[in-house]
């Protein structure tokens, strides 16, 4: 199953087409919070919450070139889904929106002004993935995702779709970490927060990763099941040598017990497993970087 983590998900076919200038300005919108986030000298990841030193001018350009390898293009895309219409995912507590952006039937002047109350939002917030990442990071790590599970780590920063993990796997950091929702419009007077779903004043301390999280999985799971197969077969082999063995000195001891058959066997004690370790428990900590959103309106 942990050979699926290296496939990506085909762009779905489009169902409605988008008029050219529409989607080049939703490109251009998506290109710009990418270039922000990531490309830029002062961007976010690289910048801001520190990971450009953390990790080295060479492994940083190599996280770069894996993000645009494998992110770019479906993030580039998010502000045009195959049905043409932009929809809010609702508040992050599950409460639906009923606010959508038809980008077939709306004016390209109509688009431009709400496109800027439409956010890009991180599940979990880029600042706290980023301090995850390098807390679960070696102290002089030689790649960007040293001992770590990296298509993770790029699907928490940059996963605009289910990556092809949420099939397979249980566990929900596999599910899509960027939605679309409805918040403010930058420099406009008299808006309130209860008004949108996205709330860029606070961070999402419900959503709180730890450094196992990240982890590689100790071995994959088809090398486990040949390991117990063979550990079962070695068992067999050496239970069935033991009776053979045992029913040999049986024979050969018979003369020797014969004035003494209540000779009795000696107990086999069970050794007890060792104790498991405990999950390591990190939480965020107050005072990080709280801007989770990535802004429409730069």
């Amino acid at each position: 199953m942990l050979h699926l983590v290296h496939y990506h998900r085909r762009a779905p076919k489009p169902t409605r087409t988008v008029p050219t200038a529409i989607r080049k300005l939703c490109r251009h919108r998506a290109s710009k919070r990418w270039s922000a986030l990531l490309t830029q000298t002062r961007s976010r990841i690289g910048h801001h919450f520190g990971m450009r030193e953390r990790l080295g001018e060479s492994c940083w350009r190599a996280f770069v070139r894996y993000a645009e390898a494998y992110h770019k293009a479906a993030f580039f895309n998010t502000l045009t889904p195959p049905d043409a219409v932009l929809r809010c995912a609702g508040k992050l507590d599950g409460a639906p929106c009923p606010k959508h952006l038809c980008l077939t039937t709306t004016s390209l002047c109509d688009v431009a002004r709400t496109l800027e109350t439409f956010h890009m939002d991180h599940t979990h917030d880029a600042a706290h993935i980023c301090q995850v990442w390098s807390d679960a990071l070696p102290p002089n790590p030689t790649s960007w995702d040293d001992g770590l599970c990296g298509p993770l780590v790029a699907h928490l920063l940059f996963g605009t779709r289910d990556h092809p993990m949420a099939d397979a796997s249980t566990n929900p950091l596999w599910k899509k970490q960027i939605v679309v929702r409805c918040g403010n419009r930058r420099g406009v007077a008299g808006q309130h927060a209860a008004d949108f779903c996205h709330d860029v004043a606070h961070a999402h301390y419900t959503h709180t990763l730890r450094v196992e999280d990240l982890k590689l999985a100790a071995e994959p799971e088809e090398t486990t099941v040949r390991e117990k197969t063979a550990a079962g077969e070695t068992a067999a082999g050496e239970t069935a040598a033991g009776e053979t063995t045992a029913g040999e000195t049986t024979a050969g001891e018979t003369e020797e017990t014969l004035d003494d058959t209540t000779q009795p066997d000696d107990p086999r004690e069970m050794q007890p497993p060792p104790p498991t370790q405990g999950a390591i428990d990190l939480t965020l900590e107050d005072g990080l970087d709280v801007d989770n959103a990535i802004d429409l309106t730069m």
